[in-house]
């Protein structure tokens, strides 16, 4: 299905812009460090997953580690890889209260480029198991 039939299905009207990647420098930051909306999260003990695709250049995977350590929560299990299909599925580290893994082979959109992967993490996450 190409993306015109697609707009169609979803009633986007004709006059909309149609959708570009979504790397785009002209925007404005809002926030210069999210650091307190996870500590308060953190504080309301709701459970975080962090996930990135490793190939991914844009949200890059060693700045979504760094942060998610600099957040200072305490280490419950160290940096290992996770098995999807007896593959490698990614790398996690889990924190309390935050799961910060990668999906191996997965660009920005993890979801797309390798759908089984994230869907198996996400879905471990919701469903309170180990990655």
């Amino acid at each position: 299905m190409n993306q015109k039939n697609v707009r169609k299905a979803l009633h986007i009207p004709v006059k909309l812009p149609e959708w570009n990647i979504c790397i785009n420098f002209d925007y404005q930051t809002q926030y210069s460090d999210m650091t307190p909306f996870y500590k308060k999260i953190y504080a309301s003990k709701i459970p975080m997953l962090l996930y990135y695709g490793d190939t991914d250049l844009v949200c890059n995977f060693l700045m979504g580690q760094k942060f998610s350590a600099q957040l200072g929560f305490p280490i419950i299990e160290h940096e290992k890889a996770w098995k999807f299909n007896g593959q490698v599925g990614g790398f996690k580290t889990v924190y309390d209260g935050l799961t910060f893994t990668t999906i191996r082979g997965a660009g920005h959109m993890a979801p797309q480029w390798r759908a089984p992967e994230t869907a198996y993490a996400i879905k471990q996450f919701v469903s309170n198991q180990p990655i």
